[in-house]
């Protein structure tokens, strides 16, 4: 029963107990008076209180039509409003079908372009997170490699109507790459690179940034993440690390959805979008700034996410999971 309903119920019983007037009436219920004089002129017309469900605006969908909608979605994910709009037998507005489609919880948005996994993937990742339930991930240091292009996110200004909007563009944006570490201590320092990433300069980063920060931290104790990429895994790197690296930690393929990590490098991509850039060295001191002022109590829940994120993983199957 709706609230309009209850509120001439309510009405009718007090005039039905003796209480005729309006005034009292909507004191006693808190109701408006133009309401309470209304529902007693009906009592009095001996009109019922129930409300009558008008005729309303006719459907321009049918049942049939509504179906054939949700068919085409899910035959075609990528399919346009224009696209559905052409295979229905009944010509509607590109407003309406829009307004179906939200009726029916569906949003057109973005893919987000994720590493494959294949059926051998997925069984490795859970045969790894049923193993590492009981790792003790506080002396980890999770790290990965980023790149970040200068002035890559969507503008909006105020602006009158009809004044031009112009900003300077460039035909090949400046594209930084960062390589960090996060643990639940702290941080490593951040390397700020434009050349292409080897095994060599691998290492001069592991050495620059990494080991100094991580022996202060947690002494001979702490353990490196890593993922997969060729760069980390090759015969010189390897044996680089097998002598300054006190522990590793094997990864599954194609997971950078286990990797805390990989939710700082979006918060710092976010933090980037607030600001324009006019070269590569303002992009790269903004970086570093930001990069700097994290604190170790913002960085420990990252850290520690990775219980749940197990868990998860287990619980989906071993696909990817949101986090």
């Amino acid at each position: 029963m709706k609230a309009q309903e209850k509120n001439r119920i309510r009405i009718k019983d007090f005039f039905d107990a003796g209480m005729t007037k309006a005034t009292e009436i909507s004191r006693r219920l808190t109701i408006p008076e133009r309401t309470i004089y209304r529902v007693l002129k009906s009592i009095s017309d001996k009109k019922s209180l129930t409300h009558k469900k008008g005729a309303g605006r006719p459907q321009i969908l049918h049942k049939s039509d509504r179906n054939r909608i949700m068919a085409l979605v899910q035959h075609n994910p990528r399919i346009t409003l224009n696209e559905c709009r052409a295979k229905l037998s009944t010509p509607i507005a590109k407003s309406t079908l829009l307004e179906e489609m939200k009726r029916r919880g569906l949003q057109y948005r973005q893919v987000v372009r994720i590493p494959a996994l294949s059926q051998l993937h997925i069984t490795k990742r859970i045969e790894w997170c049923k193993r590492m339930r009981s790792q003790n991930w506080s002396k980890v240091f999770f790290t990965d490699e980023c790149s970040i292009w200068m002035n890559s996110g969507k503008i909006y200004v105020w602006t009158k109507k009809g004044q031009p909007i112009n900003l300077p563009t460039f035909k090949h944006p400046a594209k930084l790459h960062i390589w960090g570490g996060i643990s639940v201590m702290g941080k490593t320092n951040l390397k700020v690179f434009t050349e292409n990433f080897n095994q060599e300069r691998y290492k001069t980063v592991l050495n620059e940034c990494l080991i100094q920060e991580a022996n202060a931290l947690y002494g001979n104790q702490w353990v490196l993440q890593e993922d997969n990429s060729p760069i980390h895994t090759g015969n010189a790197a390897k044996a680089w690390k097998q002598e300054f690296v006190p522990h590793q930690i094997d990864w599954p393929s194609n997971s950078p959805d286990l990797n805390p990590i990989e939710n700082l490098w979006a918060v710092l991509k976010k933090r980037l979008l607030k600001k324009r850039f006019n070269s590569s060295n303002e992009l790269k001191e903004a970086i570093l700034e930001i990069w700097n002022t994290l604190d170790p109590e913002f960085l420990k829940p990252f850290c520690l996410s990775m219980d749940k994120r197990i868990r998860l993983c287990i619980k989906g199957g071993g696909k990817k999971i949101n986090y």
